[in-house]
């Protein structure tokens, strides 16, 4: 039976002899409200509609340690209660909250287990100060804010002076915002300055420190991202990344600040590994896509690859050189063509004259015309007819190839459209 107590906790009785078992209890699980001492549990009492054989629970009600054996969970409870009502460092009414324990017991178990302690190193933060203090370098030994040492940072001397930079100092020749101590280097206190013009000169400090913070804080940057190093070290390390890699980095340089450098480092190696993983998959869908359906014939499958794509680009090779002797030789036959023509002057074919069919239907220089190209007067008949006809169609807006026959030449097609055109058959449009 459960009844509240001074101290806060809940007190219990036992239902059948009503001795306190407030420390150690059995719970009934069945009966609402039931619970029993150890020394009548074991007897087997039984009382209303409890019987011994009912489900059952043990119940230790803070007697077990946390910590220390000596310090019990009730005791711990306590301890915390006392000091969020009375404050840290009140020791003596902490102590007579608790009831069980000295002053210095109790002290020393708080400072122990909640400040030095595990607890204390997972809840209460370091406080590190980074403002670099150079009073300490006076003696040739490193800044306490520089954890690595020069030959760490892989900087000879003679880069170190290319740099401007100081190591053992932390320190560069010409830091950002060089003039910052201009600010307060005018700066005197007297005892007839009033409240504001302390408040202004108090304010310009601050202003001070803070600048003094964001110096710092690039400087922490370039080292920690390793760009306190020669030109030549940061240049052949670019060069072992790709050229998408590269420019990834130059556009998002401007965010590395906002991490740490191991984190920004596997931000950018993740990247990299993402596109890896994109080629790959866009590598095995092809290879899904021509019917690859296993690893081990992926190498079988780029082998043929391989081999029919110089294939191709052999025959590609031979049909353009072998185009171009066809060209070449067209050429030089038209030439001497050409050249016969224009020595022996037009031909006159006397059957061409009297017996060819439909000579009656050509002009005067339609024979002549004729008589040049060696072609027929039927035959010219026909190629005037195919060409007036689609050279119509075009003028009405459609769209026409002519189609020549595979028998006449490309010189004396250009002469029968030269000719067709002299006459104003065909308008230029």
């Amino acid at each position: 039976m459960a009844q509240p107590g001074a101290n806060g906790f809940g007190q219990y009785h036992c239902n059948y002899c009503q001795s306190d078992c407030t420390t150690l209890r059995v719970k009934c699980a069945e009966c609402q409200d039931f619970d029993l001492c150890v020394q009548c549990f074991s007897s087997g009492a039984e009382m209303g509609n409890h019987v011994r054989d009912h489900n059952y629970q043990l119940i230790d009600n803070g007697t077990f340690p946390l910590f220390i054996e000596t310090w019990s969970a009730e005791e711990e409870m306590l301890l915390l209660d006392a000091v969020e009502q009375h404050g840290l460092g009140n020791w003596v009414d902490i102590a007579d909250h608790i009831g069980t324990k000295t002053l210095s017991e109790t002290k020393a178990h708080y400072n122990g287990v909640y400040i030095d302690g595990h607890v204390g190193k997972a809840t209460i933060p370091e406080f590190v100060c980074k403002i670099t203090d150079h009073t300490s370098t006076s003696t040739g030994e490193l800044s306490p804010t520089l954890t690595h040492p020069p030959e760490i940072l892989d900087i000879s001397l003679v880069e170190q002076q290319d740099l401007g930079y100081m190591a053992l100092r932390d320190d560069f020749d010409k830091e950002h915002d060089n003039d910052a101590e201009t600010l307060i280097s005018n700066i005197q206190q007297s005892s007839e300055d009033d409240d504001l013009e302390l408040a202004m000169k108090e304010a310009m400090v601050d202003m001070y420190i803070e600048r003094l913070k964001e110096r710092q804080h690039r400087k922490t940057i370039a080292r920690e991202h390793g760009l306190i190093a020669s030109k030549h070290k940061i240049t052949a390390s670019r060069r072992k990344l790709t050229k998408s890699d590269r420019e990834f980095r130059d556009a998002t340089r401007v965010f590395g600040r906002l991490q740490p450098a191991e984190d920004w480092e596997r931000f950018l190696n993740n990247h990299s590994r993402q596109r890896e993983l994109q080629c790959q998959i866009k590598e095995l869908m092809q290879y899904r896509k021509n019917g690859v359906t296993k690893l081990s014939a992926c190498r079988e499958y780029d082998e043929l690859k391989l081999r029919r794509d110089k294939e191709k680009e052999n025959r590609k090779k031979q049909d353009t050189s072998s185009q171009r002797r066809t060209n070449a030789i067209g050429r030089k036959e038209t030439k001497v063509d050409r050249k016969k023509i224009e020595r022996k002057g037009p031909i006159t074919c006397p059957e061409l004259a009297n017996s060819c069919l439909g000579i009656e239907l050509l002009s005067l220089r339609e024979k002549q015309l004729c008589n040049s190209l060696q072609i027929k007067p039927m035959f010219y008949i026909t190629m005037k007819g195919i060409v007036l006809k689609d050279h119509s169609l075009r003028r009405r807006g459609n769209t026409v190839k002519t189609r020549y026959p595979s028998c006449i030449g490309k010189l004396q097609r250009k002469r029968l459209l030269l000719f067709f055109k002299q006459c104003g058959w065909l308008k230029l449009s």
